[in-house]
């Protein structure tokens, strides 16, 4: 699948969760998807399944959450998404508005992995990716 199609499709994803709908996309992840969460004492995630279980616990978190991307560059099979995350603690009231970048890599077609960092750079570096 062409750079382009993964682009188109992941911009389809974003505009579903800049809604705060969460459950789109799934269609884009292989079976075995690892996801690396943005924090460093959270461990990786493996599989759909497992990955929304972890997405129901976070977004409980919240009484509102959403993701809006921003920009789309790719990088071969991967593409780094600069997103905005915003939400509103479900206990604590606190309110986020912070800049993450994904890096999500695709192999035929699926979303194999995807990794969020706070940090640009860290996020391509730890993908195996350079300008």
């Amino acid at each position: 699948m062409a750079q382009e199609d993964n682009i188109e499709r992941l911009q389809a994803m974003y505009a579903e969760w800049a809604k705060g709908n969460f459950r789109a996309g799934t269609e884009l992840m292989a079976a075995d998807v690892a996801f690396s969460p943005q924090t460093p004492d959270e461990r990786a995630t493996l599989g759909r399944d497992e990955i929304e279980g972890h997405m129901r616990q976070f977004l409980g978190q919240w009484d509102e959450f959403r993701i809006d991307a921003k920009d789309f560059t790719a990088f071969g099979d991967a593409v780094l998404v600069t997103e905005r995350q915003h939400g509103i603690g479900k206990s604590s009231r606190v309110e986020i508005d912070q800049t993450f970048y994904s890096v999500w890599t695709f192999r035929d077609g699926l979303v194999v992995s995807v990794r969020w960092d706070p940090d640009r750079e860290s996020a391509l570096a730890a993908a195996g990716l350079s300008e």
